[in-house]
Order: structure tokens, then sequence, then C-alpha cells
């Protein structure tokens, strides 16, 4: 199905040129990945647009509302889908075929309303999805400058500045890591500062070779008072103490902290070698190997060990973190928290699927030989949003090898994020 289609779906969903999706199909897990599936010649379509903007389109953003993608993590008490995160997985990569950096937006959207969900107690989250309209959070853990001083019923930043606020531009809420401190400045723990998008500055700093949609600016905050109520203590989410009691019945809201945010943060990129696979073959028909007697690259027996390696390994990755996700799920099923070791093994896992991914995507761009080089080549960009992808801290392979390994030669972590 393709968004040049004019008519209804097999569930009965009413789907026009321009990709919009009325309500009259139930957004079951199979609806949710065929939305997502018939978005993706548009968002192919745009990308030119997107690198331009450093940011999605707003018609980018109201597709993937209409259709939403942007409700998967969204509890159904706020009229949300609580989605499993398999379905999470499915979605997103479906996005990451049409576009790394709408996928890498739905991703991190996704997981910042997950947050909210989980993180803060009843009154606050129904003030926030009752607020009317939809909602989108974006976030950052980590900050560069917070200077933070305690206030009475809460926290003044006085100064902050945090970096690569992916989907910022898209969001109504931020969640910003600042650092708890007592009266006396000393700082006691990590928090994450629930604060709206109108009191955050934009620096408009995003100018990126790859994963430029994602509108990963920097952001910064002056003199802003955030509630008690409206602080995470990150302590406490690594161990699964969340705030939403009122959801305590519910599995979604029950997942692992750490290993939810490490492992979405490879659903785009899954979707990405997706792509690349799919247009290297497409292009192959015809395509000659230069200063050889190969006429169609086709037939040479290094085009075939090439495609073969590539494609096991986006197989391969697309295996581990798939069981990843099921673990993740039937765990927060059973009320069950998962262990230290299984934890930082799933980080394990996000960490190697992500190499994976990138090395089978650059097998295929050096076996497209030198019109790579082409800024205008798709192939190309989807090369450079591969390798961004790739890089966030949390996905880093040797960091994430390093940690499990360090847990099975007996030795502590050395990072509380497990």
């Amino acid at each position: 199905m393709t968004l040049a289609t004019i008519g209804t779906s097999s569930t009965g969903s009413t789907i026009d040129g321009n990709g919009t999706f009325s309500p009259a199909s139930p957004a079951t897990p199979a609806e949710l990945v065929r939305r997502a599936t018939a978005m993706v010649p548009a968002l192919r379509a745009r990308t030119a647009e997107v690198d331009t903007l450093a940011r999605l389109p707003e018609t980018t953003i109201r597709e993937l509302d209409e259709a939403r993608i942007f409700d998967l993590m969204v509890p159904r008490t706020h009229g949300g889908l609580q989605t499993s995160v398999r379905t999470y997985m499915e979605v997103v990569t479906e996005i990451g075929r049409g576009d790394g950096s709408a996928a890498w937006a739905c991703a991190l959207i996704n997981i910042c309303n997950w947050m909210v969900a989980a993180l803060y107690p009843q009154h606050v989250t129904d003030e926030i999805f009752a607020a009317g309209g939809k909602i989108r959070t974006s976030g950052v853990l980590s900050p560069r400058v917070a200077k933070v001083r305690r206030e009475q019923g809460g926290y003044l930043i006085e100064e902050g500045l945090w970096g690569f606020n992916s989907g910022v531009y898209h969001a109504q809420w931020d969640l910003l890591g600042i650092p708890l401190v007592d009266e006396t400045g000393v700082a006691a723990d990590q928090g994450l500062a629930l604060i709206p998008t109108e009191q955050v500055t934009l620096l408009h700093d995003w100018d990126t070779i790859g994963l430029r949609g994602s509108g990963s600016t920097s952001v910064s905050v002056k003199n802003v008072f955030v509630p008690d109520e409206r602080i995470a203590a990150l302590s406490a989410a690594i161990e699964g103490q969340y705030a939403s009691a009122h959801l305590g019945g519910e599995a979604l809201y029950r997942t692992a902290f750490v290993p939810f945010l490490a492992i979405i943060l490879v659903f785009p990129a899954m979707g990405i070698a997706r792509a690349a696979l799919e247009l290297f073959l497409q292009k192959l028909p015809g395509r000659p190997i230069q200063y050889t007697w190969y006429e169609k690259q086709a037939e040479a027996a290094v085009t075939h060990l090439q495609v073969g390696e590539a494609s096991a390994k986006i197989d391969a990755a697309q295996l581990v973190i798939a069981r990843c996700v099921d673990e993740l799920d039937a765990s927060a099923a059973r009320g069950e928290y998962m262990d230290v070791e299984t934890r930082a093994r799933i980080r394990r896992d996000t960490g190697y699927a992500g190499k994976l991914i990138w090395e089978a995507v650059d097998i295929l761009a050096t076996a497209s030989g030198g019109s790579l080089a082409g800024s205008r080549n798709p192939f190309n960009r989807i090369w450079r949003d591969a390798r961004i992808a790739n890089l966030h801290g949390i996905v880093c392979p040797t960091t994430n090898l390093e940690l499990f390994g360090r847990i099975l030669c007996g030795q502590v972590p050395n990072t509380p994020l497990v």
C-alpha cells in the first residue's frame, strides 16, 4: 500500500492521497504498522525539505498525529494507545524505512511520553494528558550546564544548557536532567524536571550531516522554578520505583527504565538499515562494476557476498533486539523488575545490534561505488543517518560491551545507568 492509494484499507480505515487515516478502524498493532508503512513514500519524498529545515515539516507531524504514532506510550486512561514495546519497535522501524529522522523523533517523543506517564504522580499526568490536543514530550537526561538551587516546594533552575534535545520543536513539554541539590547546594541525586517548552529557549544549533530532521537542537533555561511534583529522581526510576501508583496494574508502566530508554534508540536504525538494503537492490539491475568485465553488478560473486553479509547483519540485529523487546514486555507483564545483569545485557545487545546495523549499511554503501559521493544520492543520506544514529552515548558498543563484561567478571558497574 502506498500513499497514492485512495480508498479503504482491509481493516476499514480510510486512507487518502496524503496518508490521512480516519478513526474508522481500531488502532490494533497490525493496523498501526500498516499506517506506518503507508507513510513511507511520503516520508521519502520530503527528505530534501527535512534536511533544509533541520526538523520535521509540520505536514509530517500532522500525519504522524493523525496516524496516532505519537500516542503509542500514552495511557489508555488518557486516550492513548498504550501499546506493547514490540509494537513500538515495529511501528518506529517502519517509519525509519521512510526517514530515519522522523523515526528518531517518534522514538524519542514516545519514550518521553512514557516517562511522563510512569515517573510522575497521577495529579500531574492528569493535568498534562488531559490538557486537550496531542501531547508530545521531548527530553535530555544529562545537562551540559545546570546551576540549581533548592527552594521551598521545588527547585529553581538558575541556569541550564542541554544538547541533543530531539523532537523539542514539536513538543509541549520537556524532560530536562538536573542535579537534585540540598539546601547547602550539595547534589544528592539526579532528577528529571518536567518543564513546559514555552519556558525553554531553543538555540537552533542543530546543523549535522545526518538525522538532520530529528531537530535535536540545544536548549537553555534561565530562572525557571520547577515544583517538587514535576521532579522525578533518577535513582528511583533506575530501580523501578515509579511514582505512577495509579498505573501499577498496567504492565507497560512497569517496564525496566534504563534498558527501555536504551533499546528504543535502535528502532530507527533498524528501519534505516532496511531502507538501505531495499535501495541497494532496487538500484542493482543494470549497474556495472567499473574497470572489470562485469556489465551487471548483480552477476558478480563479490556482490552476492556483500549482500549476503549485509542482510545477515541486519537480520541478526533484528533478532537480537526483538528478543530484548519481548523480554521487556514479558518481565513487565509478570510484574518482575529485571535484575541488574539482565538490564546490562540488554544494553550490551543494544550496542552490539547498533554495530551490526552500521556495518551492514557501510558494506552496502561501499558496494555502491563512487556514486555514493553525490550529495543528492539517496543512499548517501541513508549512510549518514545510519552513522549518526550509532553515535549516541547509550548505544555506543564499546561502552555497553564493557559494562556487561565488568558484571560477568564480578566487578561493579561503572555507571548508574543500568
